[in-house]
């Protein structure tokens, strides 16, 4: 019984972080649709669980055996979840299907009985078990690497750092809630085939049951989590003079320049490297004057052929400073070379007379709207609440 209750809890748990998270859907970069969409199934699959064998309705039923299967598009939506965040797509893009084939091949071969009887299911059961565990290992893999690359791995990244620091702990903890679901799940469905039982992942839900728990309350208790930094900017700005330390909360990290070339070279740039390798020093510093003293960026048109002309040298020697030398690329170093240039307008006074448009166009943009994107990118502060800040 007190199982049951458990369940019902969660589920209602659920139910309110969806909710919470909702109404900053759109200003929360923490959150976008298939996180929605796997707190909304995982949700109401603890709730039916719990309600249905408490008697507190007749009409929603668990599912089991079969209709178990759909519940495995937690998994690829996790997985979509990772990748929306880091990469922040907000548009929902159709190719995307293609991560349900396996569910619906899956859910084709259980309900067909011609295939139950074929060659497919010559282990019986364990055929499903062992097709549920490449699934998972197959997912899990894609995450690890998505995440190792772009995020836990990264040293340098076009964030704040603070704002980083959350998005890495927060995907190390969802990713380890992923990982001991996925053990319990396979914990369950081996039990279920060993005592013959129909298949539904249950056996060992109550394991489950505690690790998404902990999942909605970390939501809950973490605001950053649960509104965005927008919106929790916005609110500490009226409480909180601590968050006035400027140079630590909104500096983009320094130091996007490596001495010792990266990655594997072709043939043709092997042979620039030995042209230019006793230069590079000296590129990096005129490159970074020409950014930070001249402000080559503020022309809107301003592409590594202009660099090149400016420093008198090649072409090929600049895009070979890029792609070997730097840790982000030419157009990133770009973003982040007049997103400085904008802060350091804002605290020198300049909006004091002029509009937030007028600062886009200013410091390179060709519009506010991509001014706007890469200033909260960068800092996680939209200009107008760093202004605010910058006259406190």
């Amino acid at each position: 019984m007190i199982e049951l209750f458990l369940f019902l809890f969660t589920g209602i748990i659920g139910f309110v972080t969806l909710v919470l998270m909702l109404r900053f859907y759109k200003s929360n970069p923490f959150c976008n649709f298939f996180l929605i969409l796997v707190i909304s199934i995982v949700s109401i699959r603890f709730f039916i669980h719990g309600s249905y064998n408490l008697g507190l309705q007749t009409i929603l039923k668990p599912d089991r055996g079969l209709y178990s299967i759909l519940f495995l598009i937690v998994v690829p939506s996790s997985y979509l979840y990772y990748k929306n965040l880091i990469f922040q797509i907000n548009t929902i893009n159709y190719k995307d299907l293609k991560h349900v084939i396996f569910i619906v091949f899956l859910f084709l071969i259980n309900s067909i009985d011609g295939l139950r009887n074929s060659f497919i299911f010559y282990f019986g059961s364990f055929t499903n078990f062992f097709l549920i565990l490449m699934f998972l290992v197959f997912y899990l893999t894609l995450i690890f690497k998505v995440l190792s690359k772009n995020i836990w791995f990264q040293k340098t990244i076009l964030l704040n750092k603070n704002h980083f620091k959350l998005i890495k702990n927060w995907t190390i903890y969802f990713f380890t809630i992923h990982v001991l679901s996925s053990f319990a799940v396979l914990a369950s469905l081996y039990i279920e085939i060993k005592s013959g039982h129909i298949l539904s992942g249950k056996s060992m839900a109550i394991f489950l049951l505690f690790f998404w728990l902990f999942l909605f309350f970390k939501i809950l208790i973490s605001p950053e989590i649960l509104y965005g930094l927008p919106i929790l900017n916005k609110t500490l700005l009226r409480f909180n003079d601590s968050l006035l330390e400027k140079n630590e909360i909104l500096k983009p990290i320094p130091n996007n320049w490596i001495l010792e070339a990266n990655g594997k070279k072709i043939d043709q740039d092997q042979k620039l490297k030995e042209k230019i390798t006793k230069n590079i020093t000296s590129y990096i510093q005129q490159v970074d004057k020409l950014s930070l003293e001249e402000h080559i960026f503020r022309n809107q048109k301003t592409s590594q052929n202009n660099i090149a002309e400016k420093l008198g040298v090649p072409t090929s020697h600049i895009v070979y400073l890029f792609k070997y030398h730097s840790k982000i690329s030419f157009s990133e170093y770009r973003m982040q070379s007049r997103i400085n240039d904008a802060i350091e307008l804002i605290n020198d006074g300049f909006l004091n007379n002029e509009t937030f448009e007028s600062l886009a166009f200013t410091t390179g943009f060709s519009s506010y709207n991509p001014f706007f994107i890469a200033f909260k990118k960068i800092t996680s502060f939209s200009p107008q609440d760093y202004l605010k800040v910058n006259k406190i």
